[in-house]
């Protein structure tokens, strides 16, 4: 098993491969972190993106991290609060310059309706998550919610890897099928 310092390195060596594995292993909880902060999941999702576009970039004069989580999660809070000033500032621009065309951006109505309907999946997708036997919603709580991999998983529960793996994948198509096509698909938008 791979740790956060060995990926680090392996981030700082230019290893892509590493690279990526970091990626995916913090994919998901800073999704989930900045979604809790803000409701605008595309504005989180590139937030997310331009910070590791951004340590890939400075790869070679980043420093060591004691805590990647922590500088993880820290790093991403901060640049996702300058993007989204960032965003609001051009934004503000943006309405000034389109008044008077006929321009496809949201007016604070339809905004609110996406808002609502962004709450009313996620309460749905909750309330879901709640029916789950007790064991797959807490490994699917663990997987997702904590941004654990599958073997920081086995670890903590003590169940092997097949068990694991299962009761998520078992967790996971559950979801679908009682949420259906059409819910499954304006959720998975979101995330």
């Amino acid at each position: 098993m791979i740790n956060d310092q060995q990926l680090w390195q392996g981030l700082q060596l230019g290893d892509r491969d590493m690279f990526l594995a970091l990626y995916k292993k913090y994919y998901h909880p800073l999704l989930f972190i900045g979604l809790k902060e803000m409701r605008d999941a595309q504005l989180v999702k590139d937030t997310i993106h331009h910070l590791f576009l951004y340590l890939w970039e400075k790869r070679e004069t980043i420093q060591e991290a004691r805590d990647i989580k922590s500088y993880l999660y820290t790093s991403f809070l901060r640049k996702l609060t300058a993007d989204w000033k960032k965003a609001k500032r051009t934004g503000e621009l943006q309405v000034v310059w389109t008044t008077n065309s006929e321009d496809t951006q949201p007016n604070p109505e339809e905004k609110l309706v996406n808002k609502d309907q962004h709450t009313q999946l996620c309460a749905i997708l909750v309330n879901k998550i709640k029916e789950l036997p007790n064991r797959q919603k807490e490994l699917i709580e663990l997987r997702f919610y904590e941004g654990l991999d599958y073997e920081e998983i086995v670890q903590r529960t003590g169940l092997s890897h097949r068990t694991v793996y299962n009761k998520i994948y078992e967790g996971i198509k559950k979801l679908k099928s009682d949420l259906g096509n059409t819910q499954y698909e304006r959720i998975a938008m979101f995330l």
